[in-house]
């Protein structure tokens, strides 16, 4: 008997025989895992569709408390001179939420569709997000792809980043269930994008609140000063300015004031100079807007070293403002 030839129809067979040994001894658990299994992207076992989708939306609704936690802080309260034309009383309404009932009651009607048809159920939830974030742009007689109208959204500061990086996954996802034809989708990964597209809904509504907003600006204004080589302290137990910043041996205060429309107004900087004792140090206060004629005429007058630390108005929106914030400090260190 050739022993060698035996022992290489064993090396043969040894696989295949353990292969279907293991796949009748875990028949009920490999039947489990292959039901939930929508695709397979590599031959080394690939992510899955309804993986992925659910990842997307765990992040969305981490990304939704997040943001709905910051705009609930006690310590977060809207500033009504922010909110209203103050010289003239003229309440200035809110931006529109993006998520009305409508969208409620479409995401609860495309869940029953995932029931018969998957596919169907996520390509409306995706137009959903479309429609939301057409609302949410400046309007443009220019027709924008959907990555195109993310990225405005997260240039006009409507998107936060980490929210425009959810709705570009989204829209890949979406995109390999239209084209690519790889995705044998079903009704549960048809129910996690539902779900993953009404927390980007959400918190795109929370977004575009003003508070959000304002505390967003912030948080830019505080990223630039540091960019911008001062250093920061924290003004945790103070409640009249924002943080302070070190020049040198001199210690400037800052508040920052966000608007969602209109002009700065006299009244505005007037209340945020009574609520800074004349005692404190020297203050700065950066603004998202212009400022209105009348407010410009009464800074001297209202930034009198007798009644309040405040000394000097700034106007910041971005990068290009960057000069007018560093003079700004620097007059400020001279005080």
């Amino acid at each position: 008997m050739d022993w060698k030839l035996v022992l290489e129809y064993i090396k043969t067979l040894i696989w295949p025989i353990t292969t279907l040994t293991l796949g009748f001894v875990f028949r009920k658990q490999l039947s489990g895992l292959f039901g939930k299994i929508d695709s397979v992207e590599t031959p080394i076992g690939g992510i899955t569709f309804q993986r992925q989708v659910e990842a997307v939306a765990q992040e969305a609704a981490e990304i939704e408390g997040e943001i709905a936690a910051e705009v609930s802080e006690p310590s977060r309260q809207v500033d009504p001179a922010t909110e209203e034309n103050s010289d003239s009383g003229e309440r200035i309404p809110s931006l529109p939420e993006t998520r009305p009932d409508r969208y409620e009651r479409e995401m609860a009607s495309l869940l029953r569709i995932a029931d018969s048809d998957p596919t169907a159920a996520v390509l409306g939830a995706w137009r959903e997000l479309e429609i939301a974030l057409t609302d949410v742009i400046p309007p443009s007689s220019i027709r924008y792809t959907p990555r195109a109208m993310i990225q405005r959204a997260e240039m006009q500061g409507v998107l936060p980043n980490s929210l425009a990086r959810v709705a570009a996954d989204l829209k890949v996802l979406r995109d390999r269930v239209v084209h690519e034809g790889d995705v044998s989708l079903t009704r549960e990964g048809a129910a996690s994008y539902i779900a993953a597209t009404q927390s980007v809904l959400d918190a795109l509504s929370l977004a575009r609140t003003p508070m959000a907003r304002g505390i967003r600006y912030e948080q830019a204004v505080l990223r630039t000063i540091i960019e911008l080589g001062f250093n920061i302290q924290s003004a945790a137990q103070d409640g009249s300015h924002d943080f302070f910043v070190s020049i040198e041996d001199k210690r400037v205060g800052i508040v920052v004031r966000h608007r969602t429309r209109g002009p700065l107004m006299r009244l505005d900087i007037k209340r945020s100079a009574e609520r800074i004792p004349a005692s404190v140090i020297p203050t700065l206060m950066v603004t998202n807007v212009a400022l209105s004629p009348s407010a410009i005429e009464a800074i001297p007058e209202i930034t009198n070293p007798a009644d309040t630390a405040l000394r000097e108005v700034v106007q910041w929106r971005d990068g290009q403002d960057d000069r007018s914030l560093v003079d700004a400090l620097q007059r400020m260190a001279t005080t």
